[in-house]
C-alpha cells in the first residue's frame, strides 16, 4: 500500500510541504518517507521525553492471574474512573477478563483480532459514546484510538514481541491512550513473575523513566495516585 501511494505523490507540486508525525516510526514507514519526502528535516524527541509527564505510571506485584484481577478490582473500588482500557497479551486472557469484569457488574466491551473490521468499528464506536466504560483488548487497539474520557490504562499483560523481549513502541502507544488532549492519565502495569519484572525494568531503562510500585492492598495509597 505504501508503494502504491508513493506514485501519486510525484504528481504533487514541487513546493508542496509534507509533514509526518508519529510517536514511533517503524522501518517500513521510514522507507516510505524517504521515497516521498526527499532530504527531510527530522526532529526526534529524546527517549525520556517520549512518555508524557501527565501520565502517572505504576506497577503492581502479583503472583497469579487471579491476584492481578483482584488488584484490578481494588483499583476500581478506590478511585473514580471515567473510562478504562485494559490490554491483554492473548485473546483467551482478554475473553476471560471481560467475562470476570462483567460478573462484577462492569459495563465491558471486548475487542480482539479475530473480529472483522465492521465488528471492531462498532465496538470502538460504542466505547467512544460511553455505552461501555471498560474496553478489554489485545494489541489490536494499542494505536489510533482517541477517546477523551479514558482516564486509566491497565497493562494486564506487559507488551512483548514474538521473541519475548519488551515491545517498547507498543508500551508507548498503549499508555498513550490515556492523558489525551492535555488531560492527566494513569497507567498501571501488572507484574506477576521475574520475567515480567525484567520486562518492566527494561522498559524503564529504555525510556529512562521511573515506574513506581503501587500497593493495591492499601486503599489510601491508591486514592493518592488519582490526585
Amino acid at each position: 500500500m505504501l508503494d502504491t501511494w508513493a506514485s501519486p505523490c510525484r504528481m504533487l507540486p514541487r513546493n508542496c510541504q509534507m509533514l509526518l508525525f508519529s510517536a514511533t516510526f517503524e522501518d517500513s514507514v521510514w522507507k516510505f518517507a524517504q521515497k516521498v519526502v526527499p532530504d527531510p528535516n527530522i526532529i526526534k524527541l529524546k527517549r525520556e521525553e517520549e512518555t508524557l509527564d501527565t501520565i502517572k505510571q505504576y506497577y503492581v506485584l502479583c503472583n497469579s492471574r487471579d491476584e492481578k484481577f483482584q488488584a484490578l478490582c481494588n483499583i476500581y473500588g478506590a478511585i473514580t474512573i471515567a473510562q478504562a482500557m485494559i490490554f491483554c497479551h492473548t485473546r483467551k486472557t482478554a475473553s476471560w477478563l471481560a467475562a470476570e469484569l462483567s460478573k462484577e457488574g462492569h459495563q465491558v466491551a471486548l475487542l480482539s483480532g479475530e473480529m472483522v473490521v465492521e465488528q471492531r468499528a462498532a465496538v470502538i464506536e460504542r466505547f467512544r459514546e460511553g455505552k461501555e466504560k471498560v474496553l478489554v483488548t489485545t494489541n489490536v487497539c494499542a494505536r489510533g484510538i482517541d477517546v477523551e474520557q479514558v482516564s486509566v490504562v491497565i497493562n494486564f499483560d506487559l507488551p512483548v514481541d514474538k521473541d519475548g523481549n519488551p515491545d517498547n513502541e507498543t508500551y508507548l502507544h498503549r499508555i498513550g491512550r490515556t492523558g489525551r488532549f492535555g488531560k492527566r492519565g494513569l497507567a498501571v502495569n501488572m507484574v506477576d513473575s521475574k520475567h515480567s519484572m525484567n520486562i518492566l525494568n527494561r522498559i524503564q531503562e529504555h525510556f529512562n523513566k521511573k515506574i513506581e510500585r503501587l500497593d493495591t492492598d492499601d486503599l489510601d495509597e491508591i486514592e493518592k495516585i488519582a490526585n
